[in-house]
């Protein structure tokens, strides 16, 4: 699983404007969720994820002290709220949290289970949480993290960068520094999977390029995971993501 990067490529401010619709054509869409239900649809989406060492549903040996439950998801008014919540959900772990994946998912894969493929164009809207303390993120998982792809990680005690990282070798990485604080919005957050490079977007603007990916088997997985390293100071946090949509050529 992942850890804080200590090595990035800084983009400046000057970016090459595109709109995401045209950085998603030509393309069908594949996989929507734009959250309109009552309720989390867990016929697209599982909360365990073999990406999480315990049990499926934790991880602290990557500086994650959440357990992932169901209580954590709500839906409402065409938006998913996800939330952290210190109220000792399972043994030895004082937070809940949130992760829902679409594959992956150690025997639970949701009926309508989807794989990302290269070529893929993977965007979300959301409004990123403000709180220290916690770590949210949109990426890809294929089992055992070869082709990992990060379509944003965001650590909450900085509130203008996110890192965008290819996991896969070559890879690479970028950190954007945004020139207002992100979580004062809504912004949407877009990657490129290859094939040739992959390529990143925040707002409709291209802000990152890095090497290839070829993954299969990969799912798409969205999260907001307590951040061991720099532990909130409060009690409960939330985030809120209003679609994620995948196109494909």
């Amino acid at each position: 699983m992942r850890k804080l990067l200590t090595a990035v490529v800084v983009l400046g401010l000057l970016v090459v404007p595109l709109r995401a619709a045209d950085a998603a054509e030509p393309g069908k869409l594949v996989f929507a969720d734009d959250f309109d239900g009552p309720a989390i649809d867990r016929t697209k989406w599982a909360i365990h994820s073999n990406a999480e060492g315990d049990q499926c549903l934790g991880n602290k040996s990557n500086d994650q002290l959440e357990w992932h439950t169901w209580d954590a998801l709500s839906v409402r008014d065409g938006k998913l709220t996800m939330t952290a919540t210190k109220n000792n959900p399972a043994p030895g772990y004082e937070w809940s949290g949130a992760l829902i994946t679409t594959g992956q998912a150690c025997g639970h894969e949701p009926s309508n289970s989807f794989l990302v493929q290269p070529g893929d164009y993977v965007e979300t809207r959301l409004k990123l949480p403000s709180a220290q303390g916690f770590w949210p993120s949109t990426w890809t998982w294929n089992g055992n993290g070869s082709n990992e792809q990060d379509t944003y990680e965001f650590y909450s005690d900085n509130h203008n960068t996110l890192y965008l990282t290819n996991h896969q070798a070559p890879g690479g990485s970028c950190k954007y520094e945004a020139p207002t604080d992100l979580t004062g919005d809504w912004h949407t957050i877009a990657e490129k999977l290859g094939p040739d490079q992959t390529v990143w977007y925040v707002d409709g603007t291209e802000v990152c390029r890095q090497g290839a990916y070829g993954g299969t088997g990969d799912a798409l997985i969205l999260d907001l995971f307590v951040f061991g390293k720099i532990p909130p100071t409060v009690t409960s946090e939330s985030m809120q993501i209003d679609y994620v949509h995948v196109y494909r050529p």
